[in-house]
């Protein structure tokens, strides 16, 4: 009982240096918005999703989630939202 006890975390103990290793964590403030950056929720011109100003692209008036709401916005496409199965 002890062998199969002692196999156990040695598993575990192994697994977990693996998962330290293969993903380590982000530098600290990574996903948090930096000293100055305005957090105000806004609204995306292209898809109409709301989201921190901090995370997405001002560009004048206008805001965009990312740049491929950006680019297909000013190529004049319409977003098409996805409809749940």
């Amino acid at each position: 009982m002890f062998t199969v006890i002692f196999v156990v975390l040695v598993i575990l103990a192994c697994s977990w240096v693996a998962m330290k290793w293969m993903y380590p964590r982000p530098p600290q403030g990574y996903y948090g918005p930096k000293p100055g950056e305005r957090t105000v929720p806004r609204q995306c011109d292209y898809c109409q999703h709301t989201l921190a100003e901090w995370r997405g692209i001002v560009e004048g008036e206008r805001f965009f989630c990312n740049d491929d709401h950006q680019s297909d916005f000013h190529a004049g496409k319409q977003h098409h939202a996805h409809k749940p199965s």
